[in-house]
């Protein structure tokens, strides 16, 4: 491993060279000449694949929503923690992501410096309505005590709706809500929009702000925000529509005088020979 130490640096193949940066470094290595594999190494470079593809798809979708800054080790852990999802496929020969092994998920920090209950003082319920819009509920706080900086607390939600397949994702978000921390906090929701795909990962993001001259000015420290996947929805109840070509049929039994249901009751029609 060299350091690249010149003016112009690169983090791709360059003949026989590649580049890449660690932090604020950038280094060297060569290419190997060869590069064996083992049956298993294959099945785990394949396995690690799916899960790198759809890791990169929740973030670059996400990535818009959320104004937490990035993290760089972020993308490796959510690789591993998608990985470790694919991995409990006990049902198939080829492992594939399956919903319900989804809710593994359940409590991944996007910013793994702050937890969720170190900014926030209640634990948000989620759920679904009719059509499909997540509503992140938020209980009523009476005093906070989490952070002495804060004047206010900024909350989102961002629901991550992975598509068929598991190589998409699409998100959505709800109005940012601006909670005063000084006084009484009364029960809030959150409602994210809904979009396609059954399978949903709920993220609630924290930002502490403080106010200063009439400013609202943002806390960008590591130490007080926090963006957490609160809820992982792996069902979507559709609205049933109501068949009407059964109503005729009834109609026409109810003209003819049919019996009525009565528990117990025992009929016994004739054969005929």
């Amino acid at each position: 491993m060299a350091k690249q130490t010149g003016l112009i640096k690169f983090t791709k193949k360059v003949g026989d060279l590649i580049g890449y940066r660690v932090g604020k470094e950038h280094y060297l290595r060569s290419m190997p000449a060869e590069v064996r594999q083992s049956p298993r190494t294959k099945i785990s470079a394949r396995y690690f694949g799916k899960a790198s593809t759809l890791g990169a798809a929740m973030r670059h979708a996400a990535y818009g929503l959320l104004d937490i800054p990035g993290e760089m080790g972020l993308g490796n852990r959510l690789n591993r923690a998608l990985l470790g999802v694919l991995r409990q496929d006990d049902l198939h020969h080829s492992k594939t992501f399956i919903p319900q092994n989804f809710r593994g998920l359940k409590g991944f920090s996007f910013n793994q410096h702050t937890a969720l209950d170190e900014v926030l003082t209640v634990t948000p319920v989620v759920t679904r309505d009719f059509y499909g819009n997540l509503h992140v509920t938020v209980p009523a706080m009476s005093s906070y005590t989490c952070n002495p900086v804060a004047t206010h607390l900024r909350i989102r939600a961002v629901g991550v709706f992975l598509q068929p397949g598991f190589t998409e994702a699409a998100a959505t978000a709800s109005e940012a809500v601006l909670v005063d921390v000084s006084r009484p906090c009364e029960e809030l929701t959150l409602v994210v929009p809904a979009q396609k795909g059954a399978l949903c990962t709920v993220i609630l993001e924290v930002m502490c702000c403080k106010q200063e001259n009439g400013r609202m000015v943002m806390l960008l420290n590591r130490k007080y925000s926090a963006a957490e996947v609160i809820a992982v929805l792996t069902s979507r109840k559709e609205p049933k529509e109501h068949s009407h070509a059964a109503e005729p049929e009834q109609e026409a039994l109810a003209g003819r005088g049919a019996l009525p249901l009565v528990p117990g009751l025992v009929i016994n029609f004739p054969q005929r020979e």
